[in-house]
């Protein structure tokens, strides 16, 4: 149970939950790479030099933590974030030790838009902006943005039929 389905309200329900894209890892991926270069060119400088192996032996276990903090990180971020759409609300939350929580009433919500570049939508992620008044509200690397701006949608409208005592 995570943070946000502790904290709903009496009648509140959560309708969809929206997921972060894997290519939201594309810097730690890439200094991954980095630190494998690295490494691996120094080995083979030290190697070819024919110069003692305990700095192979050292870079290769600072590799290895590299690794695996990188490993730590990424699911930590991946842990720690949320797009959730619930019957009232649609609610952001982002952060390993500093939470930062973006909750939008649906009556609020005025526009969403949604940002994609061609490698986006072949990917199937991008951006949403629900707009608010003057203020925009961005929901970032989000996978299945068009299934999650549906599903805004309907709570937007079932939330509006159910204050007009319509069903």
């Amino acid at each position: 149970m995570g943070f946000i389905d502790r904290n709903l309200t009496a009648n509140e329900k959560i309708l969809y939950r929206g997921q972060l894209h894997w290519l939201a890892f594309w810097k730690p991926v890439v200094l991954s790479l980095l630190v494998t270069l690295l490494t691996w060119a120094g080995c083979w400088y030290i190697h070819t030099d024919r110069q003692s192996s305990t700095p192979l032996y050292l870079a290769a276990i600072a590799t290895i933590l590299y690794f695996i903090i990188a490993i730590v990180w990424v699911n930590l971020l991946k842990v720690n974030r949320e797009y959730i759409v619930t019957n009232m609300r649609v609610i952001l939350k982002t952060g390993i030790i500093n939470r930062d929580l973006l909750e939008l009433r649906l009556e609020k919500c005025e526009g969403l838009k949604i940002k994609q570049s061609i490698l986006q939508r072949i990917l199937n992620y991008g951006t949403i902006v629900i707009t608010t008044g003057d203020v925009e509200n961005y929901f970032t690397f989000l996978r299945n943005p068009l299934e999650f701006r549906r599903r805004v949608n309907e709570a937007i409208d079932k939330y509006n039929l159910s204050k007009t005592g319509q069903r």
